[in-house]
């Protein structure tokens, strides 16, 4: 490619970023949707070009983030910007979706956790513990309200709702990882029709049905919960956090492997498309569905299950 076609495209890939970053930071609804697009134009850059070129048009794009938006919208920038060129870079060398995926949640999780320690830092904003305090202070309204009508909580209840902030408090890395991992999830859905356009290098999804997460997994998941079991934990401790967190990360991906069984068995058995996605809803409002999806979760990565139903059919 000469370098007046890679000067050209590179001109009308950063015009695009411009008016998708202007669209995010100026109208708020729409901007949601627009976020999740910010990516592409960098994702496109790194796939047709080399990677100086790429951290150069990087370079641009944020010096022009400072004059569309504010100084605070540059972080959205850079974090936008090398988790696109992440996922160009895996797709550029043609390698397979799983390690691209966890390397772009990656990369985006320690992006997110950057932004945060430097908020923190240069500004003394922090804005989890700003929320607790709000969240402390919302449960001492509440209360004197209900006091004022007659209806004083008892004691056990408003204990229940601190020990559900502070509940959240812990949880709070666990937190950081699953929104990566959504976030992420999205920018490929933004991603995927374009570059399928516009890219000989799409984004091939496997079905989810057909998703196989590692059997070593289970193992994790049991000795973590047989560690949470055992052991003498101060809550508040690291080691109570440690696990708090583990556990709650290997119990969302035992889900995930719970709810693609679901949607396989769905598809072996010919169900209605719909039937699925109601039980996941379901299984999302009531806890004891939860439990059903994680118990069939556990039971797919632990015997040959699907090959039993396929054997059947």
């Amino acid at each position: 490619m000469n370098s007046g076609r890679k000067i050209a495209e590179g001109g009308a890939l950063l015009a695009l970023y411009c008016i998708l970053l202007f669209i995010t930071v100026y109208i708020p609804l729409l901007g949601f949707i627009t976020f999740f697009f910010l990516p592409i134009p960098f994702i496109l850059v790194m796939i047709k070009q080399k990677l100086s070129w790429t951290v150069g048009f990087l370079f641009v794009g944020s010096l022009l983030t400072i004059f569309i938006g504010t100084f605070m919208s540059l972080p959205v920038t850079l974090l936008m910007g090398v988790t696109g060129m992440t996922i160009g870079s895996f797709l550029k060398r043609d390698t397979s979706m799983v390690p691209m995926f966890i390397s772009a949640v990656l990369v985006f999780l320690g992006g997110t956790l950057a932004t945060y320690a430097v908020t923190v830092l240069l500004f003394g904003v922090n804005y989890i513990e700003e929320t607790m305090k709000v969240l402390e202070e919302s449960i001492d309204s509440s209360t004197e309200i209900m006091k004022s009508f007659g209806q004083e909580p008892t004691e056990k209840v408003i204990q229940g709702m601190h020990d559900s902030i502070n509940t959240l408090h812990t949880l709070l890395p666990s937190l950081f990882v699953i929104t990566s991992i959504f976030m992420v999830l999205l920018i490929f859905l933004a991603a995927h029709p374009i570059l399928k356009r516009f890219s000989d290098k799409p984004l091939n999804w496997p079905r989810f049905r057909d998703l196989r997460l590692p059997k070593s997994l289970l193992w994790y998941y049991l000795i973590t919960m047989l560690l949470a079991l055992l052991m003498n934990m101060d809550n508040g401790g690291f080691v109570y956090m440690a696990i708090t967190n583990l556990f709650f990360i290997l119990q969302f991906f035992i889900m995930i492997q719970g709810y693609s069984l679901v949607f396989y068995i769905s598809h072996v058995k010919g169900w209605a498309r719909a039937i699925p996605i109601v039980i996941v809803i379901v299984s999302l409002l009531l806890p004891i569905f939860a439990i059903i999806i994680r118990f069939l979760g556990i039971i797919d990565l632990g015997f040959p299950f699907r090959e039993t139903i396929k054997k059947k059919e």
